[in-house]
């Protein structure tokens, strides 16, 4: 088996881009996310619910919605459009914090809602500035470290401004996200005043374009099959990643580390590293096919290595702390393999004239369709058991599905896409 390394060359803009990707969704997260830092329970159960559990349910409802909506409107929307959209789109987000501080109670959870629901088409935006290039992986490697890093940061800082200010729970996040949103301005205007992907960038990756209704009903029906495995494994992905984010600070209250805020931030650290590195060393493999083919190999270890560690700290093998390390590297690796190579080279490899925010938003909406579901089902089945419980439980299963998954989807590309999985690579 030959593995064909490329040259790297890393320019000027592929620096501007690599920051200012990762400042703008940043600060995007500082508008979805800073709420999670907060426990609220002094309002303990609401109706059948968790109050918590309400604000993140109505959140993702709107999240989920976007992410709908952004199947024909990112895949449409036309470069000189985005800059304004994109401001607007946030922008609306942190108004509607503004509205959570100071609505009762009871209207809170609305508001959520319509927080969430522009900012789920915010990836697939900024995301288009990244794409086509010889240097995605790398570029996308940097997006989707806010993921994890970012998400850690924000809340920290909520926490940090809870604690050390006395800002109250329903204050806070507006707060948080006001400190970020200038951040968020200046990244998009770097985005957006970036070069287009070059001439050798379309040679190698294909060029992006809008996609409309036929383009998009065209993909499906000659790619479908292929592209409908890969959105299953990304939808069980999505499902634990998503607890993950939204109860990471439930996680370490009920281990005892509730008065180290710092540990959100600082487990993430190496999670961010470990995984950012392994995916921008996609660059590296000139090969559409190989690059692709190794993407599925990884997705299948970080499921085995999910399977070991989480038995292993359920067996009281390992402590909190290298827990969370290394299952986060196990559910974030692939995640993030299909953000920065599956996707990008799976349509590089059919060499389709499109863009990859489609593929994405496909799969995001189906994804955060199913976490909603989850949470759903934890809540009106009663299930008793703590919130590190059903993470482990949500562990085992789902690294046991994507094996699975993972195991009809190549059967399937083998079968229906004959570029895939060849003994030449």
């Amino acid at each position: 088996m030959r593995l064909k390394i490329a040259k790297v060359s890393i320019s000027k803009t592929d620096i501007i881009l690599l920051f200012a990707a990762f400042a703008a969704y940043t600060g995007m997260y500082a508008v979805r996310k800073a709420f999670l830092a907060a426990q609220f329970e002094q309002l303990g159960e609401s109706s059948e619910y968790h109050f918590k559990t309400l604000l993140v349910i109505s959140q993702v409802l709107g999240y989920m919605l976007s992410k709908f909506i952004g199947i024909k409107v990112v895949a449409e929307i036309s470069a000189p459009k985005r800059f304004t959209f994109l401001i607007s789109l946030v922008g609306f987000g942190l108004i509607m914090l503004l509205l959570f501080a100071i609505v009762p109670t009871w209207l809170k959870p609305a508001t959520l809602f319509l927080n969430g629901l522009p900012l789920g088409m915010v990836f697939g935006l900024v995301l288009s500035y990244l794409e086509g290039r010889r240097n995605s992986e790398l570029l996308v490697a940097g997006l989707s470290a806010t993921f994890i890093f970012s998400t850690g940061l924000v809340k920290s800082t909520g926490l940090w401004l809870m604690q050390a200010y006395n800002v109250s729970e329903f204050a806070m996040p507006f707060i948080t996200g006001l400190l970020f949103f200038p951040i968020f301005i200046l990244a998009v205007w770097f985005l957006h005043r970036s070069k287009k992907p070059s001439v050798e960038d379309i040679e190698h990756r294909t060029e992006r374009i809008p996609m409309n209704k036929s383009r998009r009903l065209d993909f499906l029906q000659k790619h479908g099959a292929g592209f409908f495995g890969l959105v299953l494994i990304y939808i069980i992905l999505t499902v634990i990643r998503d607890f993950r984010d939204n109860f990471i600070v439930e996680f370490w209250a009920e281990m005892g580390l509730a008065t180290q805020p710092e540990l959100i931030t600082i487990t993430e650290i190496p999670v961010t590293v470990i995984v950012l590195v392994i995916s921008a060393l996609g660059i590296l493999i000139l090969n559409n096919k190989t690059a692709f083919n190794l993407g599925i190999y990884a997705t299948i270890f970080s499921a085995l290595l999910m399977l070991v560690v989480t038995y292993l700290f359920e067996m009281g093998k390992l402590s909190p702390v290298i827990w969370i390390i290394t299952s986060g590297t196990s559910i974030y690796l692939p995640y993030i393999l299909f953000h920065c190579l599956l996707f990008e080279r799976f349509i590089a490899l059919l060499k389709y004239r499109g863009t990859v925010s489609y593929l994405f938003y496909i799969a995001d909406a189906l994804g955060y369709l199913a976490s909603v579901g989850i949470l759903l089902m934890k809540e009106q089945m009663n299930f008793q058991m703590s919130w590190v419980n059903f993470f482990i439980s949500l562990n085992m299963n789902g690294a046991f599905a994507i094996l699975f998954v993972c195991v009809i989807a190549i059967l399937v590309l083998q079968r229906k896409q004959k570029l895939f999985f060849a003994s030449e690579i």
